[in-house]
């Protein structure tokens, strides 16, 4: 009779517990993913503005072309640590010269590097 009086459609405490832990190994893991997620955007957009500076870099470059370097800062609150070099060098085609513009930033840590040839 004890039986037939007992329901089971409650859950027990261990079902309960068992829920919560899966429930917040997905959290933490749903949540190091967006995390990972900003930086991915972060570092691509630091690539895309690297690659347009140099290649701002790159059409800046005085006619006809002399063979030297020069390294600079770019101007502006949106570029503010972004460092470029560009150096033009000769080629074994004397009438080519090759021009490689460098953009860098996190102090130098990461950089983005145009090769063009005149």
């Amino acid at each position: 009779m004890k039986d037939i009086l007992r329901s089971d459609n409650g859950f027990t405490l261990l079902e309960v517990m068992i829920a919560f832990a899966i429930l917040s190994l997905s959290l933490i893991v749903l949540l190091s993913l967006r995390n990972s997620s900003i930086r991915v955007v972060e570092h691509s957009d630091r690539i895309t503005t690297a690659t347009l500076l140099a290649k701002a870099k790159m059409e800046d470059l005085p006619r006809p072309v002399s063979l030297g370097e020069s390294e600079g800062e770019f101007e502006g609150e949106d570029y503010k640590g972004y460092k470029w070099k560009r150096a033009v060098r000769i080629t074994p085609f004397a009438f080519i010269k090759e021009v490689v513009v460098i953009v860098t930033w996190d102090d130098g840590k990461k950089d983005v590097r145009l090769v063009a040839y005149e």
